[in-house]
């Protein structure tokens, strides 16, 4: 799996369950989704339930930060990390 296939599969998560009513946006790889208010403290949540359900990944509470869930490429890189962890 690559970056780009979680990107894509987690921008059209975003895409699908918090900018259904702004089919306009555009939501780039870098774009912060926390300052944007493209995602809040309950779509965190949701956000995070649906990394573990696609991806497989188990994220503890304390990764739950904006480090990791900044932007798609940062949850891309949280992601393969996670993975990496579970295959070695």
């Amino acid at each position: 799996m690559s970056p780009l296939d979680v990107i894509e599969r987690t921008r059209c998560y975003v895409l699908e369950n918090f900018l259904y009513a702004r089919p306009d946006v555009r939501l780039s790889d870098d774009e912060h989704l926390f300052e944007r208010g493209i995602v809040d403290s309950m779509g965190a949540l949701e956000l995070m339930q649906f990394l573990q359900d696609e991806f497989g990944v188990e994220v503890a509470d304390s990764e739950m930060t904006e480090q990791n869930f900044r932007s798609l490429r940062t949850i891309a890189s949280f992601v393969l990390s996670k993975r990496a962890d579970v295959a070695a």
